[in-house]
């Protein structure tokens, strides 16, 4: 099996011809044309993605071989998957989601605030969800963020920029 990736969130139909309104986990409208084909979830073969059109909060997409209503709508929630080959090399502190997730957060002072349990994209930026006796919701900014180290496990974080959020 292939090291798969996932990207994107399968929202719905998108009409009847059997496309689908996903909600994209990071991915830029222009870096989703780059992919050649996905998978729909973790298991089972390749399919072609033949389009890819912007839609508020997502993309409508079509694939190979899914042209009808009846193809798809048990689809609603499954996620979308690619080869991890697929994924364009990573610039200077960029990060894939799956290598954040997981990670502790720390803040200036060494303490742990929790564990990274998931992100999610609001627009302006990503937000990290963080997991303690409490769940927290941290911005994926600069100004936040102060150190990634994924080879240490762990974020450091500017916690005077989050006053009254962390207690």
């Amino acid at each position: 099996m292939p090291d798969l990736v996932e990207i994107a969130r399968i929202k719905g139909p998108h009409g009847l011809k059997g496309r689908l309104h996903i909600v994209p986990l990071g991915s830029s409208f222009e870096g989703f044309q780059r992919y050649s084909s996905l998978f729909i979830g973790r298991t089972g073969a390749p399919v072609k993605l033949l389009s890819v059109e912007k839609k508020k909060g997502g993309f409508i997409i079509a694939l190979e071989g899914l042209d009808h209503i009846s193809q798809i709508e048990h689809l609603k929630g499954e996620v979308l998957c690619v080869c991890s080959d697929q994924l364009p090399a990573l610039q200077e502190d960029e990060y894939f989601w799956r290598d954040i997730i997981g990670l502790k957060v720390l803040d200036g002072q060494g303490r742990e605030l929790g564990v990274v349990t998931g992100m999610f994209p609001t627009g302006s930026n990503d937000v990290l969800e963080v997991g303690s006796e409490k769940r927290i919701l941290i911005p994926f900014t600069r100004d936040v963020i102060r150190e990634i180290s994924v080879q240490e496990g762990r974020i450091i974080i500017d916690a005077a920029l989050m006053d009254g959020l962390l207690d």
